[in-house]
């Protein structure tokens, strides 16, 4: 609008009001953004100088921490010191250390394997520097957590499982990581080795017996097997580890055609847990061999009433 407008004039035209209104806006906008822009850079020098200000961790004060296994604070006072020096080998081990025990402590999957990760990434940067300390030590963890991220990985944690021991470091489960590890890449003679040398460090854990055995089993050395899987079954006090004690006797006797000997694991696995279908069904295969179809049909329809959805069982009645 004009200055001849017959109907307005400048003070009062609606259309240079708004255009004024709107630089007002814009102005303000202007100004707010760089009061923000302002504060935020003194906020941000402020915490600054005051980390700068702070006592930096020093590595003694970080192995005190870690003897005293506060790994929260340790992976907090390493994180601290590395916005400040990104690349110290020191504090980069003590995070990956620090964040493998805490990612095992997670119960929440997603934050475990956040952590796990992280420690990958902490020990391999700091693995980067020829004089980067505990390399023994951290080629350990490392191997470790690799194997916690799923079999994809297991090469990876035998490497640096090896690695370690290599470096003259191991520890009590240092054998059982590279047994399973191994084990779960289908090198069972290698296993079976990681597992014999477990057994010597840990002669009276059951549990390596039975998993030794099963290695065992699947590298066609029954014999040895046998003797592993009853001599966990008589030590343990644990239920159900017995049971799966029995379980792996009954398919050794099944296999090698010891049949009354299989029934008699299959029964005694019963006596302890009456709704075991494994058993019922284990045992049906035991009387279907031995020439007693009736039995063996009975056994398994017993088998699908403890468990309706027990896939074994229902394929043996659907055949004729």
């Amino acid at each position: 609008m004009n200055d001849y407008s017959p109907v307005h004039v400048r003070s009062v035209d609606p259309y240079l009001k708004k255009l004024r209104r709107r630089r007002l806006i814009k102005g303000s906008i202007v100004v707010v953004a760089a009061l923000a822009v302002i504060v935020f850079s003194v906020m941000a020098l402020t915490m600054l100088a005051a980390r700068k200000s702070s006592p930096k961790a020093t590595q003694q004060s970080i192995v005190e921490l870690w003897s005293q296994k506060a790994y929260q604070a340790v992976y907090d006072e390493s994180s601290l010191s590395l916005e400040l020096s990104p690349l110290d080998p020191f504090m980069l081990v003590f995070q990956g250390f620090s964040a493998f025990y805490l990612g095992l402590a997670e119960s929440d999957g997603e934050q475990r394997a956040l952590k796990i990760d992280e420690s990958i990434f902490s020990i391999r940067k700091a693995l980067l520097d020829a004089k980067a300390p505990l390399k023994p030590e951290a080629t350990y963890i490392l191997g470790k957590a690799y194997f916690h991220k799923g079999i994809d990985y297991y090469n990876e944690a035998i490497r640096y499982l090896e690695q370690s021991n290599a470096l003259g470091y191991s520890q009590a489960d240092t054998w059982e990581y590279l047994a399973l590890a191994s084990q779960g890449t289908g090198q069972l003679e290698l296993s079976i080795r990681y597992y014999e040398k477990a057994l010597l460090d840990k002669p009276l854990s059951t549990e390596l017996m039975l998993a030794c055995a099963g290695a065992h089993v699947a590298a066609g050395d029954v014999d040895r097997a046998e003797s592993l899987a009853t001599q966990a079954m008589s030590m343990t006090d644990d239920e159900f580890l017995a049971e799966r004690c029995g379980f792996l006797l009954g398919d050794i006797y099944r296999n090698s055609g010891r049949m009354n000997l299989a029934l008699e694991r299959y029964e005694a696995i019963k006596v302890k847990n009456p709704q075991s279908a494994d058993a019922w069904y284990y045992q049906g295969l035991v009387l279907s061999t031995s020439g007693d179809p009736i039995g063996a049909r009975a056994a398994w329809r017993k088998a699908i009433s403890v468990d309706p959805m027990h896939s074994g069982a229902r394929q043996k009645l659907s055949e004729r």
